[in-house]
């Protein structure tokens, strides 16, 4: 893990709901029971990289919520 730089994760309306390290693991809760660890790469203040694919912080939580998927840190 790089040292310092933190991803910090929002709901699609920006706001803060936690923060991992660059490098970092999230947890990813599906409705059907199932879950899912993504390794999450900084890649400026509201940019991430989540499991190779570069998001806006704020898409993936649209995603997120449109799918009804849950996530946190691991």
């Amino acid at each position: 893990m790089s040292g310092g730089r933190k991803i910090c994760m929002t709901d699609s309306g920006g706001k803060a709901l936690f923060s991992v390290p660059d490098g970092g693991i999230i947890r990813m809760f599906y409705g059907n029971g199932e879950d899912y660890f993504a390794v999450c790469r900084y890649l400026d203040e509201t940019h991430a990289e989540i499991d190779g694919v570069r998001y806006a912080v704020r898409e993936f939580a649209r995603r997120m919520e449109r799918n009804k998927i849950s996530y946190a840190p691991a």
